[in-house]
């Protein structure tokens, strides 16, 4: 005979309270500096275009690969040992493969042309006037995103 192991959660309170209170601090603040930033989208988003490149690259790596590096990376290491290593030159080298050479362009390409995203650099390169290519370039960064 087999026994079924029933588990109960339960919701805590504090936490509960502490994640709702976290969750409207960030909408207030996110309300509160929307009234400061009415230099538009451009500004929000891409800082005036006024950021050294060194910064935005360093800005970009970071935040764009934590995750990767912190559980992917390590997941890969405890898998493959040190081929694992292999991977990281692989990605240190593209990497500064597109800062170097490509990023110069891209950023040019999209000053010239007033892109903020890239589904906005890609119907601008593209010249989509439909919408159709963002909107499937959003799809497919939508879910990327989220697997």
């Amino acid at each position: 005979m087999t026994e079924t192991t029933i588990v109960q959660t339960s919701v805590d309170g504090y936490a509960l309270g502490a994640f709702i209170g976290y969750l409207a601090l960030v909408t207030l603040i996110g309300v509160l500096t929307s009234r400061f930033s009415s230099a538009g989208m451009s500004e929000y988003f891409l800082a005036g275009r006024k950021l050294n490149r060194f910064v935005v690259a360093l800005s970009s790596v970071v935040s764009g690969r934590s995750a990767w590096l912190m559980i992917g990376f390590t997941g890969l290491a405890y898998a493959r040992g040190m081929s694992a290593l292999w991977a990281a030159v692989g990605y240190i080298t593209v990497e500064l493969f597109l800062f170097l050479f490509y990023a110069g362009r891209l950023r040019r390409f999209s000053e010239a042309h007033n892109c903020i995203t890239l589904p906005d650099f890609f119907a601008a390169r593209f010249n989509d006037r439909s919408g159709n290519l963002r909107i499937l370039l959003t799809f497919i960064i939508l879910i990327f995103m989220v697997s």
